[in-house]
C-alpha cells in the first residue's frame, strides 16, 4: 500500500494505492456523498492482478474540505477524478462506484470516455430521486404507518421521538447494513457522516429528505452515452435494490446485472468474498 496526494479543483485530494502495475487499474469512487473511502477498502481484494487505488474525494476524510458548499458540483468531483487519474499516470482506468459514487463514475465516462475502460456500478442510481423512491417502498414494508412516522418525525422536527429512532434502526439493519452487530467502525464513519455539513448540502438532512442540491441529478443522457463494459450490482435488499439496478442496466449497451441474495447497501462488507469475486471475474473478461 502506498499513499499520496493530487492536486484538484477543490484543493488537496488524499489517495491510497494498493497492489502492482499488471492489468488496468482500478479507482474506486466512495458514496455518500462525503463518506469517505475506508469503507469500501473490502474491494482491495482485487488488487491481486492489478492496482487499485481508494481515494477521499473534497469534503471528506483527509482530503481537503472547502466551507463554501457552492465548490461541490458534479462537475468539480469529475474535475477531481481526472486530476487523481492523471497524478497516478493510468491511461485507462476503470471505475467501480458504490452509491453516490456510481452516479460519479457514468458522469466521468461521459466527459472523458477514453480513459475508462469499465464500469462498476454498484448500489445506485439513474437519479438521484431513485433513491428516496426505493426508500419509501421499503418503508411502506414495514408496515403501514412507517412512512407517515417518519415524515411526522423529520418534516415536524420530532426525530428524537422514541418510534422514529426505532424505525430507523430496523430501516438500516435490513437496508444499509445486515451485519447484526454492524461493525463498530462502520458506526462511527455513520456518524461523521451525519455531521458532515457536505453531505447535508448535497443530500439532504436523511436518507429519506433528499431535498439537497443533488435533488435533481439526472444521469439518463450520460448512462445512454456509456460504451464501456459495465457491471450493475445490488443487494437484494439495498437502498439501490435491483428494481433501480434494472432500470440503469436498460440505458446502458450490453450492461449485466448482478444481484447479490440476502444482502442490502453494504454488500462488500456483509459478505466481501461473494462481491469481490463477482466483480473480479467481470474484470477478468472486460479489463
Amino acid at each position: 500500500m502506498a499513499e499520496g496526494r493530487a492536486a484538484g479543483p477543490n484543493g488537496s485530494v488524499y489517495y491510497r494505492r494498493y497492489g502492482e502495475a499488471g492489468r488496468v487499474p482500478v479507482i474506486a469512487l466512495h458514496g455518500g456523498p462525503a463518506a469517505g473511502h475506508r469503507y469500501l477498502r473490502p474491494y482491495a481484494a482485487l488488487a491481486h492482478d492489478r492496482q487499485v487505488v481508494f481515494y477521499d474525494q473534497s469534503g471528506c476524510g483527509l482530503s481537503d474540505a472547502p466551507k463554501d458548499l457552492s465548490l461541490y458540483t458534479l462537475d468539480r468531483y469529475v474535475a477531481e477524478l481526472e486530476a487523481v487519474r492523471a497524478a497516478l499516470g493510468f491511461e485507462k482506468v476503470v471505475l467501480l462506484g458504490h452509491s453516490w459514487g456510481g452516479m460519479l463514475a457514468p458522469a466521468y465516462a461521459a466527459a472523458y470516455p477514453n480513459h475508462v475502460q469499465a464500469l462498476v456500478l454498484a448500489g445506485t442510481g439513474v437519479r438521484w430521486r431513485d433513491f428516496q423512491e426505493a426508500a419509501q417502498i421499503w418503508l411502506r414494508q414495514l408496515g403501514p404507518g412507517a412512512v407517515a412516522t417518519v415524515a411526522r418525525a423529520e418534516h415536524g422536527g420530532s426525530t428524537d421521538d422514541p418510534a422514529y429512532g426505532a424505525l430507523m434502526e430496523r430501516y438500516y439493519s435490513l437496508h444499509l447494513c445486515r451485519l447484526n452487530p454492524p461493525p463498530a467502525w462502520f458506526n462511527a464513519e455513520g456518524e461523521t457522516l451525519g455531521r458532515n455539513p457536505v453531505y447535508a448540502y448535497l443530500n439532504g438532512p436523511s436518507e429519506f429528505q433528499f431535498t439537497g442540491a443533488f435533488a435533481g441529478l439526472d444521469n439518463t443522457q450520460a448512462l445512454k452515452g456509456v460504451r464501456a463494459p459495465t457491471l450493475i450490482t445490488c443487494g437484494e435488499f439495498d437502498e439501490g435494490p435491483p428494481l433501480v439496478a434494472r432500470r440503469i442496466a436498460a440505458l446502458v449497451l450490453g450492461a449485466q446485472v448482478k444481484v447479490f441474495d440476502g444482502l442490502s447497501h453494504m454488500s462488500h462488507i456483509e459478505d466481501p468474498r461473494r462481491v469481490t469475486d463477482a466483480t473480479a471475474a467481470f474484470l477478468s473478461r472486460t479489463a
